[in-house]
């Protein structure tokens, strides 16, 4: 049997024993079961509305939650809860219509002066994924060009209005381009693409041209796709549903058009295979079937199962994706090179150079976001 075969076989989508017991989850699902909404939400109601659209938003799964609630009869929803969801659905959907005409002005213009550039994630999620411009937030356009590139990408920017904001991080008014020439922030975390490298060149070679907001641009293989969102969750730590959402999302509807085997392939070229696994993991609290090329048998570890655990209970542990990414590493040597540069980001100090006091600085910052996540966290309860 082939990979897409057996994975089809393996679908389990309508088996109430996989169905989320949070109404955040149910309401995020790729099969969402109508028929158990109703009784979910209404367990919900315990908690005043407010606080279920609270988490709907603090997770970026409103969207989705407006979709799945727009198919339910109107007096089985209290009807403050549809009408925000539906509002901010509309209201999401322009902003996307805007943000996409942007983009493909910054997709022509590099076109026209022949530079190859691959949309990750954002808008490109949202075409394929979804389908739906109103499912998904994003905050930038992430990029992904050659090195040899850069310069001209740059000049590109400037000519459109762009400024540099951050490192490869270019603003004009309400639009941002994050330009990468390597697709997991090796730029600003240099020890993160000696562990995990992946292969840049291939990934142009592999991709076909198509389009993305009405945009030239090169579209990454299926399987490259789902190793990136892969390792974009896990560096973010899992810390908001919609980007294990779209792992789930992506497994559920496009599941039978990835051969999944490749994925494995090119996930243990790069040293990922674990994360992976984690990943696709975290991603079955939605109520998905993982293709056994890419399931994880089990924890390797009391931290990596406590880890896991705290992210499909949607309370994950601040820079745990961190955590996990160190533990990947095959030496010890390689783990402590991680974490300092985790304290201390070569791609983030200053033009000068670093100076000693820049890493209790350092560390005091991270001290503060993880207060800040935690603060968020128990606020999204």
């Amino acid at each position: 049997m082939g990979s897409r075969d057996a994975f089809a076989a393996a679908r389990h989508d309508d088996q109430p024993g996989l169905l989320p017991a949070d109404p955040v989850l149910l309401l995020a699902s790729p099969r969402p079961l109508v028929w158990a909404l109703p009784e979910a939400l209404r367990e919900a109601d315990g908690r005043p509305e407010r606080r279920l659209l609270d988490r709907l938003i603090h997770h970026r799964v409103d969207g989705l939650a407006w979709r799945a609630i727009a198919s339910l009869p109107k007096e089985g929803i209290e009807p403050w809860l549809r009408a925000t969801l539906r509002r901010r659905h509309e209201q999401r959907a322009a902003a996307t219509l805007a943000q996409g005409l942007a983009l493909c002005e910054t997709l022509e213009r590099l076109d026209r002066m022949g530079i190859p550039v691959a949309v990750m994630r954002g808008l490109r999620a949202i075409e394929w994924i979804y389908k739906d411009a109103g499912a998904r937030p994003f905050e930038d356009h992430d990029l992904l060009i050659r090195p040899q590139d850069d310069s001209g990408a740059r000049s590109v920017l400037a000519a459109l209005g762009y400024v540099e904001a951050a490192p490869g991080l270019f603003r004009r008014a309400t639009v941002s381009i994050d330009l990468h020439t390597d697709p997991i922030g090796g730029r600003r975390r240099p020890s993160r693409a000696r562990l995990f490298p992946i292969d840049v060149p291939a990934l142009f070679q592999d991709a076909r041209p198509g389009w993305v907001a009405g945009g030239p641009a090169l579209l990454l293989t299926p399987e490259d796709d789902v190793l990136l969102l892969a390792l974009h969750l896990v560096k973010h730590s899992f810390d908001r549903l919609i980007r294990t959402a779209d792992l789930a999302h992506l497994v559920a509807d496009r599941g039978t058009e990835l051969c999944w085997e490749a994925v494995r392939e090119k996930a243990e070229r790069s040293r990922a295979l674990r994360i992976v696994g984690l990943a696709l993991a975290a991603s079955e609290s939605l109520g998905v079937a993982v293709p056994s090329a890419v399931r994880l048998a089990e924890p390797e570890s009391w931290i990596e199962a406590l880890l896991l655990r705290k992210a499909q209970e949607l309370r994950p542990l601040p820079y745990g994706g961190e955590l996990l990414m160190a533990l990947g590493a095959r030496s010890l040597r390689d783990r402590l090179r991680f974490l300092i540069d985790a304290l201390a980001p070569r791609g983030e100090a200053p033009a000068a150079g670093r100076r000693p006091a820049d890493l209790p600085r350092r560390a005091v910052v991270l001290l503060n976001g993880v207060m800040r996540q935690m603060r968020e966290r128990r606020r999204a309860r």
